[in-house]
């Protein structure tokens, strides 16, 4: 059904359609989540999934269509849902609500215990650190992959490996898409004795340990944390690694917490995902394209267009779902004037070549004819 304003056929036709295409979503979509899950996560399956509907019907027919009354535009139609895609971001929205993902996560914290050098080459000489173990056993708890730091000493990036954990953010991010992480933890953990404390022949040692998240697809900060400990010990050294690894169980909670809080704002609110499109000619192209880019779906909430150069466009699109549902939405569309082809997708960027279509051939002009006076 599509409500007529202002006795505005064809727009009241356009929304029958488009009504249409979301129950035909919708129907499919009943066949694929459980009745509990599907009242509990009403809204969730409504603003995210349904959104994009024209992502998953592959093909329609308008079997009837009428002005089924004076405000009322009524059409019929049969169409091809794409089951697969449709069960996919079903499963991966049911996956958001009760884990919040599962990213592969790649961990970088240079540590300095207490006796050890301040040469940044002693970090190849262990397989990881206390503080990278630690982090490791808590996000692995939570469900997330980790990729062993071992692999990332193996490699020959040292150069780009001790830039990244001196935070060098394009380097870390760089790293983790070649080892093929997501996200990247990159630190430092330093850990000392204090002095003037009188503990009866024991050592105060005290650590202090900071990391920030990097989304390694786009190179942004999730998130930032720092914690401190302290651990007695007779022997410095082993007292350095306890608190060490008491300030790091700290700190991954915290960096947790704050990864899923940001995951549940991209999910419920809007999501952030960058656009690289290729094929512009000039500024103009570029401009034309994010207006039309910004009325193309449901779920674009907004465009922003970040910089142009050598015919490359940077934008930032504000969504109402994932970069993976965008590449869909965009794939072999023609968006205004523009034919779209997707070459790339990743968690938060999808990169695609545009080419101005072709004209339509003009029509030829048919000249009034006078009928009989």
């Amino acid at each position: 059904m599509g409500a007529i304003t202002y006795n505005d056929l064809p727009a009241a036709r356009d929304r029958a359609v488009q009504d249409a295409l979301r129950k035909a979503v919708e129907q499919t979509l009943g066949t694929l989540i459980d009745a509990q899950t599907r009242v509990e996560n009403y809204m969730v399956v409504e603003d995210r999934i349904l959104n994009w509907t024209r992502g998953y019907v592959k093909t329609f027919q308008i079997v009837s269509e009428r002005k089924a009354a004076a405000d009322l535009y009524e059409v019929t139609i049969n169409a091809q849902v794409d089951v697969a895609d449709l069960e996919k971001d079903v499963n991966a929205v049911e996956h958001l609500i009760h884990s919040m993902g599962n990213p592969r996560i790649m961990f970088l914290v240079d540590e300095k215990n207490i006796g050890t050098t301040s040469d940044r080459s002693h970090y190849f000489d262990v397989t990881m650190t206390a503080a990278e173990t630690v982090l490791m056993n808590k996000f692995m708890e939570k469900g997330f992959q980790v990729i062993d730091p071992a692999t990332v000493r193996a490699g020959k990036e040292r150069d780009a490996v001790l830039a990244a954990i001196n935070g060098d953010q394009k380097a870390a991010a760089a790293l983790a898409v070649a080892l093929e992480a997501e996200v990247v933890v990159t630190g430092k953990a330093v850990a000392s004795v204090a002095t003037g404390v009188n503990l009866g022949g024991m050592k105060s040692c005290q650590a202090s340990v900071d990391a920030r998240v990097i989304d390694a697809d786009v190179g942004t900060v999730l998130a930032t944390a720092m914690k401190n400990s302290a651990y007695p010990h007779i022997d410095p050294v082993v007292g350095g690694v306890k608190a060490i690894e008491k300030a790091g169980a700290l700190l991954a909670d915290d960096l947790i917490g704050k990864i899923l809080q940001k995951w549940r704002t991209k999910f419920y609110q809007a999501n952030t995902v960058k656009l690289m499109v290729t094929g512009l000619r000039n500024y103009t192209d570029a401009s034309h394209f994010r207006g039309a880019l910004s009325y193309l779906g449901r779920g674009i909430k907004a465009v922003h267009q970040r910089q142009i150069a050598g015919g490359v466009g940077e934008f930032d699109v504000e969504i109402a779902g994932t970069a993976d549902q965008l590449a869909r939405e965009l794939d072999q569309r023609k968006v205004s004037d523009y034919l779209v082809d997707v070459v790339g997708a990743t968690a938060n960027q999808v990169t695609i070549s545009i080419v101005r279509a072709a004209p339509s051939p003009a029509q030829p002009t048919v000249p009034d004819t006078v009928g009989p006076q």
